[in-house]
């Protein structure tokens, strides 16, 4: 049985999936079919990772990361 919080907080990270699955899309869509280079500058992005359970049912805890940095993503159009 699932606690309110523990629902909460399936709710909260379900949300911050679609808001980052969204942004991926949006980006996908800008660089199809194009040659381009877009540079994505990362500053105290926080991404937690949520407690899970291995196999046997021992936890496996969480975590919280903190990016900073950049991500470059090159395209090249080829003519086939």
């Amino acid at each position: 049985m699932t606690s309110k919080k523990d629902q909460q907080q399936e709710q909260k990270i379900q949300r911050s999936m679609t808001v980052w699955s969204q942004m991926a899309g949006q980006f996908l869509e800008s660089v199809t079919d194009k040659n381009m280079t877009a540079t994505m500058e990362l500053q105290n992005i926080e991404i937690d990772v949520p407690k899970a359970r291995g196999p046997d049912g021992r936890d496996l805890g969480s975590a919280k990361w903190i990016v900073n940095g950049k991500i470059v993503w090159t395209t090249e159009l080829h003519k086939t």
